[in-house]
């Protein structure tokens, strides 16, 4: 220690400073001594030092290494393969197959069903859309108690390859008389008219219809023409429709009521009632038109009366995937037609409005419902013609009535 700190704290400590000890300044010794403790203590209280020892680096832990197998899912099963089928080209995680018993995370909730043939699918994928589907896997699907839909058909028709099944039905067959595709509308209620309209559209009332069948689109010119070439060799008169020269793919038009029936009845099917027609038009909602109840957006200029290739206008459409049931032609129906016929319905009971096919008489003697194509485009639009009428714009569509159907 130097002798001017020495001092300094000899001024502090002993008799050279009034006011402070009495007693005998240090010997040099003890002075040394004590003078080395201060100036330790001044030291690291000013000059940086500080009273509390800064803490150790923690010692590093090492963390435990993850887990490269997967938790928690089941193993695959390769214990099996079933050479029968080829899965050449299949990717191997597509495949799925049935293990054992449960896998340890996972809980028994009861016995599977056994399989079924029309529970069997394929996926299709479409690369070029960037989408797949699902479809059936054979075009005679079978119902629950094991018959197929197509032993169910009547003689003549036939589903679909790949039509889903609803309600135990295809949803699409084919009518082999005309080729005709055939959309199946399921069974349930028929809204049928409107509370807004004039009074021979209303009320609205509800008809309870059994499961049927209604052509996608209108009859055409070269489906009835070639109908009349049957007739004529049979030796039945079937008079030729109006526009026999147009394109063969618009609807026959100028067909007479009787004609249409004859038509229909040739292959085992029937003239819609209005009340099956409203329903394949509206849907099961009641719809003012087809596609909802807003306004068309038609592809390109579309007007009341313009007839046109039967399925031109897509979005003339409804949810059961009908067309032409706005515009197009004009088409007969099976119903009389009455002016009262909505409100004798709205009092009548609801079990004998069931099928309804329309009043047994007509308002004016002969006159048959005309449908579609109305102002609007509303799809609850009815007029009454004489069934003995060709008018160049009213054509027809067909509907099979399945037996057994409730």
């Amino acid at each position: 220690m130097s002798k001017s700190n020495c001092d300094l704290i000899e001024a502090s400590t002993g008799e050279r400073r009034r006011g402070f000890f009495a007693h005998q300044p240090f010997t040099q010794r003890c002075r040394s001594t004590f003078c080395s403790a201060v100036l330790l203590s001044l030291l690291l209280a000013g000059c940086g030092g500080s009273s509390t020892p800064e803490p150790a680096a923690p010692t590093a832990t090492e963390r435990p290494r993850a887990s490269s197998a997967p938790v928690g899912f089941a193993k695959r099963v390769e214990e099996e393969v079933d050479d029968s089928i080829d899965l050449s080209g299949v990717d191997p995680n597509d495949i799925f197959d049935f293990a054992p018993a449960p896998p340890p995370n996972f809980l028994t909730a009861g016995k599977a069903p056994a399989s079924r043939p029309q529970d069997r699918f394929v996926a299709t994928i479409d690369p070029a859309a960037g989408s797949s589907r699902f479809e059936v896997d054979t075009p005679d699907q079978t119902t629950t108690s094991g018959s197929t839909n197509n032993a169910l058909l009547p003689a003549g028709f036939t589903a679909i390859a790949g039509a889903p099944i609803v309600d135990g039905w295809p949803s699409r067959i084919i009518c082999k008389a005309d080729q005709s595709e055939m959309v199946l509308i399921p069974a349930g209620d028929s809204v049928l008219g409107t509370g807004d309209g004039p009074d021979d559209r209303a009320p609205e009332v509800l008809i309870p219809l059994s499961a049927f069948y209604i052509s996608k689109l209108e009859v055409n010119v070269a489906q009835y023409s070639s109908f009349r070439s049957q007739s004529i060799k049979t030796g039945k008169v079937v008079e030729k429709s109006i526009n026999v020269d147009a394109p063969s793919d618009f609807p026959a038009l100028g067909v007479a009521w009787v004609e249409a029936r004859a038509y229909a009845q040739a292959s085992r099917r029937e003239l819609p009632t209005e009340a099956q027609w409203e329903k394949a038009a509206r849907g099961s909602q009641g719809l003012a038109a087809p596609w909802g109840n807003g306004r068309p957006l038609w592809s390109e200029p579309r007007k009341l009366g313009q007839v046109d290739p039967c399925g031109m206008f897509p979005d003339d459409k409804s949810v059961y995937d009908v067309l032409d049931m706005a515009g197009n032609a004009q088409e007969w129906m099976l119903d009389f037609y009455s002016e009262t016929n909505h409100e004798d319905l709205a009092i009548m009971d609801a079990s004998r409005r069931k099928n309804w096919a329309g009043p047994r008489r007509a308002s004016q003697s002969g006159e048959r419902v005309v449908k579609g194509d109305g102002p609007a485009w509303a799809a609850w639009f009815r007029r009454g013609i004489r069934m003995t009428e060709r008018s160049p714009n009213i054509g027809f569509r067909c509907v099979l009535n399945l037996p057994n159907s409730q």
